[in-house]
């Protein structure tokens, strides 16, 4: 990372001529092989030949493949998680419209700065049996969560949010809504009738989505009685 509040942006590619941080490189093209094929799928041998390194490079910055493994989640993902959500802790930010759009927003700024994020989050966290489950598992933000659930409660008992929304689940519909038609933009982009995702038109998709499901439902007026109705009584 390089603040407490926003991930590291990815490198790509090292390129021959310049110098670079060789351990951050290879975090970085792990994250994209993973990504791309899975962490099953992925040696030690493919890292080293897709960062231009020898294998032992990538033993001696990591040892095993456990570590490497904690390094991806403890150094990419779980911040990632972190930065998105780190608006619900803050006690200004208690409008849950604000904050709703403020995840958004966030969600689609560290997905343009790490592609490879929404394919590796439902590869191998959300899908069972994902290799990387278990460890993000103990490291989601689930307190800002929770903070961001008691909020929108609040709002829906003084009548500001739709009363209809489940509050707990409503992270999971952000996370869904952003993440699944970015990790599935390629695979979908050559079938005929479906448009091709474009990230601004998701982003306004999303928050329109979102910021008219949260608005309260109107209330019809008031039906006035007729008028013969009036003259009898």
């Amino acid at each position: 990372m390089t603040s407490k509040s926003s991930p590291r942006k990815p490198r790509g590619r090292r390129p021959a001529d310049a110098i670079v941080d060789v351990r951050e490189h290879l975090l970085d093209v792990t994250t994209q092989l993973f990504s791309d094929q899975g962490v099953a799928a992925t040696t030690v041998a493919q890292i080293a030949n897709a960062a231009g390194v020898a294998t032992a490079m990538v033993h001696y910055y990591f040892t095993n493949r456990e570590k490497l493994l904690d390094a991806i989640v403890d150094e990419r993902v779980a911040p990632t998680a972190a930065f998105v959500w780190q608006p619900a802790t803050e006690e200004t930010n208690r409008d849950p419209f604000v904050l709703a759009q403020t995840f958004i927003d966030r969600l689609f700024d560290v997905t343009n700065r790490m592609p490879w994020l929404p394919s590796l989050w439902l590869r191998e966290i959300v899908n069972e049996g994902g290799l990387l489950r278990s460890r993000m598992i103990k490291r989601l933000p689930f307190d800002s969560v929770q903070r961001f659930s008691v909020t929108l409660t609040k709002a829906q008992s003084e009548g500001t949010v739709n009363p209809d929304l489940e509050a707990g689940l409503l992270f999971n519909s952000i996370l869904a809504l952003v993440m699944l038609p970015l990790a599935t933009a390629k695979i979908l982009q050559n079938v005929p009738g479906i448009p091709a995702v474009e990230r601004d038109m998701l982003h306004r998709h999303v928050s329109a989505l979102l910021m008219g499901g949260m608005q309260p439902p109107r209330r019809s007026p008031p039906t006035k009685p007729h008028a013969a109705s009036r003259s009898k009584s």
